[in-house]
């Protein structure tokens, strides 16, 4: 009898356990899901929901229109956030690489006016920030303030980060359109489902084969976008620093002493580099505690798929960069294109 019940209570604590982790694995499905656009490009098409339409109407009527891949699917996670009820009647314009998550915002936004806004690559968050308040969009501060982990740890890919971190790296540069009188967190949000459209699992599995974690691919790649900002030759940077990672050198990547600095149009000074910082990669081997800016697509593919070379330094000028093995190279090339 004993054993019966012991086998009854194990058989319990088993059923709760893949209960919970059901629940939990359908939970995460269905944000994935409504990440995800029914293209990456598409025409903005009017949309209209007339008064009286459910959910469930409007969605098959988004799904029908090519704007969504799954109306139940959207119609699921309405009903989840409970904003099965809160969608409002109106004329809208969508495009099939919005995701069903913004889709959904604006439906419960209503017809409001719409502006657009260009996030450059490598831009740093606070220089998203005072763009974004010279737009007359937000007030800077607030918008770093708010740009934490802590804010936004429903994204997947931001788990396992400290909740003071900023979101250096996350907040995709891009071309948006937003309402005017959005929320800040409205305005992240936008930016980091990009991001977790753009960054595919595909490639956070090419970075694990690589030996990256997803944080140091995203940082590793802000780096090189920073450095390759005006040169075409993205996969050779991107060569140079994972020689020297593989030779444990210290990367002394200028885009992260600029980080520290806030001077990006500036050659570091020879004071800049001995500043303490972790972010100092001339002090401090191996890759700084972050990204120093927000990469782009064309970096992240370059960190991910570098040139085979065996080069250990470069110099860039005029959009160009020149490449060297050996540090009497290097140097060589610093007085020929840099002047000494």
């Amino acid at each position: 009898m004993i054993v019966k019940k012991k086998n009854q209570f194990r058989i319990a604590i088993i059923a709760v356990i893949f209960f919970i982790g059901f629940s939990w694995y359908s939970k995460a499905s269905l944000e994935r899901a409504v990440l995800i656009p029914y293209a990456k490009e598409g025409t903005a098409q009017n949309f209209s929901v007339q008064a009286g339409q459910n959910i469930k109407i409007v969605s098959a009527n988004l799904e029908k229109a090519g704007l969504i891949k799954s109306a139940s699917t959207l119609s699921r996670y309405a009903k989840k956030i409970k904003a099965d009820t809160k969608i409002k009647v109106g004329e809208y314009s969508f495009s099939p690489s919005m995701t069903p998550k913004s889709i959904l915002s604006a439906l419960v936004a209503g017809d409001r006016e719409e502006v657009w806004i260009t996030i450059p690559e490598g831009w740093r968050i606070d220089q998203i920030a005072s763009y974004l308040e010279k737009e007359g969009l937000v007030k800077a501060r607030d918008f770093e303030n708010i740009a934490k982990v802590k804010n936004f740890s429903d994204y997947p890919f931001l788990y396992g980060l400290s909740g003071n971190a900023t979101l250096e790296g996350y907040l995709f540069p891009d071309t948006y359109r937003i309402f005017a009188d959005a929320d800040i967190s409205d305005i992240i949000k936008v930016m980091l489902d990009n991001f977790g459209n753009k960054v595919t699992t595909d490639m956070i599995d090419k970075a694990g084969r690589i030996g990256l974690t997803l944080h140091e691919f995203v940082t590793l790649a802000s780096i090189v976008d920073k450095e390759s900002a005006h040169s075409a030759d993205t996969d050779k940077i991107a060569s140079v620093y994972y020689n020297r990672l593989n030779q444990k050198m210290p990367l002394q990547s200028d885009a992260t002493i600029t980080y520290i600095t806030r001077r990006p149009d500036a050659r570091p000074t020879f004071d800049e580099t001995r500043e303490k910082s972790p972010y100092n990669t001339y002090l401090n081997s191996g890759l700084p505690p972050g990204p120093v800016g927000n990469p782009g697509l064309a970096a992240l593919s370059a960190t991910l798929n570098p040139a085979e070379t065996n080069y250990l330094f470069f110099v860039s000028r005029d959009g160009r960069a020149y490449f060297a093995t050996t540090y009497e190279e290097h140097l060589l090339n610093i007085n020929k294109y840099l002047g000494g």
